[in-house]
């Protein structure tokens, strides 16, 4: 058996074509095949170098490997369409010797016109076919104009066209109803995806495709081509799409889509690899998270859905903080420290077990590796500055009250080995406030935040001299000269 997923790198990699090349992915590892990565860059104008090595670039980080690509090369390259145009026109000669397909003259103002009537009169935009019996003097004298034809498939009349799909089933088309002779060269020269695409796959040996039904509708196109040639097409299987929230098609409205983001943001690659995975796919159990051999012994092509699958943006971040608790604190470390340089901390200058340390307390609250520059300043800054929340919360009068004997204690006690639990008792006693009223703003006066790691771990590390520091300078910004 042999998969393929072959994008086009016209901009970032889109999370649902992400999707694709991981459902191929899992399944050449599940039955042992070869994996093949084909890059269909015939879009002069979009596709480029720079695209392209972004898109290896994500799709390695994922952890995706492929056996044959631009990359690494293989039996069957080349691997970009861009340098397969003699092959491709070796097979437009054998089409139109056939007479399977045909020169068409048509102009572009002309096919508006076509399709201009065929809206006025309410019915489906079929090209007419003219150009598909013109004679040599009609070629002659059309060429003499300066017109460069494209070239036309020559469809079938009335043929039926069925697809043995491995998710939907049986599905039949009738030729009469995909659109009349297709454009399969265009008049620059450049051949289009729903016929190169069929000369790939045959010559690559591609036994599998697994893609999204919205490419349902070309595959009788992709099917007719394929027996004009004489190839044998590849199993296909159509996956249903992923929607956003409201079941309308993932977009950028709904959230992140570009697998670049995902990366920037801190998902880890193997959350991202398991969540693509479960979803849409049906498996008889409830467990969640799953190393990438799990998943591979689970998973049956046949088990996958064909309904649309809802992105969950929450439970992709749920599962991503799963993987990040689960890693040990030198390994996690290392993934954090980008992010918090990002956040202008300078790790190099930072002892490192100690820093372990913290982030072994921080991890817990992560969801995303960006999450630690939100929540490393507790640690990191001298004094950090109240948020707006924690203001609000320091300007009650029960606050006021912990603040004042707060400044008491360190006033009145030189408390170090257990600094917070004397701290707490200290307050409540004699501020006379307990519960939320209690622990939020002590929370607050000691870190800038009402979020963040369990106290008793936190104080710890960041040190009883910053803490003292940090209760007189809420004391001096709240209540001195009340």
């Amino acid at each position: 058996m042999r998969f393929r997923f072959a994008p086009s790198p016209t901009g970032y990699i889109h999370i649902g074509n992400v999707k694709t090349a991981v459902s191929n992915y899992v399944l050449a590892k599940k039955y042992n095949a070869e994996f093949v990565f084909r890059i269909e860059d015939t879009d002069k104008e979009r596709s480029t170098g720079e695209y392209e090595r972004m898109l290896i670039e994500d799709l390695k980080w994922l952890g995706l490997q492929w056996d044959e690509g631009p990359d690494v090369g293989g039996a069957y390259g080349p691997y970009r369409q861009s340098e397969r145009f003699d092959i491709y026109k070796k097979y437009t000669d054998i089409l139109l010797e056939k007479r399977h397909a045909y020169h068409c003259y048509c102009t572009q103002e002309e096919l508006d016109e076509m399709r201009k009537q065929a809206s006025a009169e309410n019915r489906p935009i079929v090209y007419s076919g003219k150009c598909r019996n013109l004679s040599d003097d009609e070629k002659r004298k059309l060429e003499a104009e300066g017109r460069k034809p494209s070239v036309r498939f020559a469809i079938e009349k009335n043929a039926t066209i069925e697809i043995n799909d491995l998710i939907k089933g049986k599905v039949v088309f009738n030729s009469e109803n995909i659109g009349g002779d297709f454009i399969i060269v265009r008049s620059d020269g450049v051949p289009v995806y729903n016929y190169i695409v069929v000369i790939d796959d045959a010559l690559m040996k591609i036994t599998n495709v697994v893609r999204g039904e919205d490419h349902l509708s070309n595959t009788p196109k992709q099917m007719l081509v394929a027996k004009a040639l004489g190839f044998e097409p590849p199993q296909y299987a159509h996956q249903g799409l992923m929607l956003g929230p409201d079941k309308s098609k993932l977009s950028k409205r709904h959230g992140i889509t570009s697998l670049r983001s995902y990366r920037e943001l801190g998902y880890l690659p193997e959350a991202l690899l398991n969540y693509l995975v479960l979803i849409g796919w049906s498996i008889d159990t409830d467990k969640e998270i799953f190393s990438l051999d799990e998943i591979t012994g689970e998973l049956k092509i046949e088990n996958m859905s064909s309904s649309p699958a809802i992105f969950d943006f929450q439970k992709l971040k749920w599962v991503n903080g799963q993987y990040i608790r689960s890693y040990p604190a030198e390994k996690i470390t290392d993934l954090f420290l980008p992010y918090i340089n990002e956040a202008g901390y300078k790790t190099e200058e930072l002892d490192r077990a100690w820093l372990e340390s913290l982030i072994t307390v921080l991890q817990a609250k992560c969801e995303l590796l960006s999450d630690i520059k939100n929540l490393i300043g507790i640690f990191l800054e001298d004094v950090p500055e109240p948020d707006e929340e924690t203001i609000d919360l320091l300007r009650t009068d029960d606050s006021a009250k912990v603040i004042t004997e707060a400044k008491n204690f360190i006033t009145e006690t030189d408390s170090c080995e257990n600094f917070y639990s004397d701290l707490v008792n200290y307050v409540k006693e004699k501020a006379g406030v307990k519960g939320k009223n209690l622990f939020m703003p002590i929370r607050g006066i000691i870190t800038g935040c009402l979020k963040g790691p369990e106290l008793d771990a936190a104080v710890p590390l960041i040190g009883i001299e910053k803490c003292r520091k940090r209760i007189q300078y809420m004391y001096d910004k709240f209540q001195a000269g009340k």
